[in-house]
């Protein structure tokens, strides 16, 4: 069907439904992301006779190698558009899964990695957000947070579910189904149903008429990398992704050793998660509705603040009360560096090349969630506890947070002009 016709065949402005596909394609990533591979690294140590720290390497290594893809990635989302590329990753991922069910050795393992970190972790949860991203503006806030909250709780899921086909299929059957159910879904979707673009179908982002959105075919903006690359208002979005996804995903690793050396029971230390859920639903939320009223300079300063709140909260977790304020904490941190990164940044910097700066993001997210439970290891190793450790990394955040309080959005009087509209 040609962008003509759908035009007048479409009813109702789409931008929800594009959410609901981004929460399904978001959600359907679980197999690429920690959550997902932790129930297997049992199955690779007993099968194929490796250590837990021979599997730990080959995750760090292939998560470092999937990143270094994700700004080329970035760029070809912007070239062919959401829909194109949803429907390439996702097949591809097909394969990569496929490709887990058949390993045999080390070297085949960390490739891997590689291929499920760099489809499932990356690209995937990219084109999900940019798909958000280019159906909303003033709205876009409240769009992100719902989406942050489908995609957590069908991530939460992922693991139960993968446990459960291991107990009763094996870990190679597994690795099949999910290869044959992710591509199963999304492929129907991105064919059938995902809008590149609003103005593809006579709409505009928040909803609107065909006239409206003829209007607004030549006055989409945006910063190239290149430009934005020189806005420090970019380099702060940069940081929070950064650091939060290096910091959380290193307290969230040791999360059980952590507090049972605090005093908690394995089963008491499991239960952390759930508030964090909560917390991270709550502010994406509130955070969302924020930024679509203001132009949320100080959200970046807050998120940091939490950040490292959370990490001295590592130093009193001796109570279940105390454990889970903790949770929440990290929830709240992690919700707020998401509005951060996908609300912020293109509202600071336009949509015509969102692909490309998620790009840049997503590289270096990606990075820090794999460096983060090393650094934290290995801070525990120099200071003699966890909660030594956060203190010191709190430096991190500290330092961003400080940051923060003198950058803000680019002035808009150096916006970059319409001109051409690339294909989002």
């Amino acid at each position: 069907m040609t962008a003509s016709t759908r035009r007048h065949a479409v009813r109702g402005f789409l931008g929800w439904r594009m959410v609901i596909i981004a929460i399904v394609a978001g959600s359907l990533t679980g197999p690429g992301q920690t959550v997902g591979v932790s129930v297997f690294v049992d199955s690779f140590v007993n099968d194929l006779d490796l250590s837990q720290t021979s599997v730990s390497l080959a995750y760090l290594i292939g998560t470092l190698l999937g990143a270094t893809a994700m700004p080329v990635v970035g760029q070809q989302i912007d070239r062919f558009g959401v829909r194109t590329a949803m429907l390439v990753i996702a097949s591809l991922f097909g394969l990569a899964l496929l490709n887990m069910s058949l390993v045999q050795n080390w070297v085949w393992l960390a490739a891997g990695f590689v291929f499920i970190r760099m489809l499932g972790q990356g690209s995937l949860s990219m084109v999900s957000t940019v798909t958000v991203a280019v159906w909303f503006d003033r709205f876009r806030g409240r769009a992100i947070g719902v989406t942050t909250i489908g995609v957590a709780a069908g991530i939460a899921l992922t693991p139960i579910v993968l446990n459960a086909s291991i107990n009763r299929y094996g870990w190679r059957q597994t690795w099949v189904i999910a290869a044959v159910t992710v591509p199963a879904i999304i492929v129907p979707l991105a064919w059938f149903v995902l809008v590149a673009r609003p103005v593809d179908v006579g709409q505009r982002p928040d909803g609107g008429g065909a006239d409206e959105a003829e209007s607004t075919r030549g006055t989409a903006w945006g910063y190239t990398r290149a430009q934005a690359l020189t806005q420090p208002g970019f380099w702060l979005i940069l940081a929070v992704s950064t650091l939060t996804s290096m910091l959380i995903t290193g307290l969230n690793f040791h999360a059980i050793d952590l507090l049972v050396q605090n005093g908690l029971t394995k089963d008491e230390a499991a239960t952390m998660f759930l508030p964090q859920i909560a917390g991270s639903t709550a502010s994406a939320l509130g955070l969302g509705w924020i930024v679509d009223r203001t132009d949320g300079r100080y959200l970046p300063a807050a998120s940091m603040a939490l950040l490292a709140g959370s990490h001295f909260l590592t130093t009193t977790l001796s109570s279940n009360a105390l454990v889970i304020t903790y949770a929440l904490s990290l929830g709240i941190t992690g919700g707020s560096a998401r509005v951060v990164s996908s609300a912020l940044l293109p509202k600071w910097f336009g949509v015509t090349h969102i692909g490309s700066l998620n790009g840049v993001l997503t590289f270096l997210g990606v990075a820090g969630s794999a460096l983060g439970p090393f650094t934290l290891s290995l801070a525990r190793e120099q200071f003699g506890s966890y909660g030594s450790a956060a203190i010191v990394l709190s430096v991190l955040p500290v330092a961003a947070m400080t940051y923060a309080l003198f950058v803000g959005p680019p002035d808009p009087a150096i916006r970059p002009g319409s001109g051409t509209t690339a294909i989002v």
